[in-house]
């Protein structure tokens, strides 16, 4: 018999309790839902495989107004990835979106990763607009996604 780790497949989409529960404004107690231009692919943190790290992905098919509030992650630095669905042009994004990182609001406009260091804020994204669907990820060596504040 082997020692050796095996690799574990997970398809999960749900995100466990009180992550991201701005989606689910006015709705407490109640699971976040997701606005219906966000369509979450996958979601991973150690809660749904023992040792994992945080992980996310969504397509953003339209405009959303809903921000992801303000927030910073003491211990952990955190990647997020805009990526565009322009197999044409896949360095531009045809949409804007927002995002305020230590004070400073930044539209993007082009396929990037943002690398956030541990302790800055960062937050107030805004999917502006979309004129095609944008892959939008978010990791962070975290076992399990934690803010301060909680988001």
């Amino acid at each position: 018999m082997s020692d050796k780790p095996k690799a574990t497949f997970s398809t999960n989409t749900e995100l466990p309790p009180g992550v991201h529960d701005f989606e689910a404004e006015g709705n407490k107690g109640k699971p976040a839902e997701m606005p219906a231009s966000l369509k979450r692919l996958i979601y991973l943190d150690d809660r749904i495989v023992p040792g994992s790290f945080y992980v996310e992905a969504v397509w953003v098919t339209a405009p959303e107004p809903t921000v992801h509030p303000v927030h910073r992650h003491d211990d952990h630095d955190e990647i997020l990835g805009f990526v565009s669905s322009n197999t044409d042009d896949p360095t531009d994004l045809d949409a804007e979106i927002d995002l305020v990182v230590d004070g400073v609001k930044t539209t993007i406009t082009k396929t990037c990763f943002v690398h956030v260091p541990a302790g800055v804020e960062h937050g107030g994204l805004c999917f502006r607009k979309i004129d095609r669907p944008v892959f939008q990820i978010a990791m962070s060596r975290q076992p399990r996604f934690e803010s301060v504040p909680p988001t």
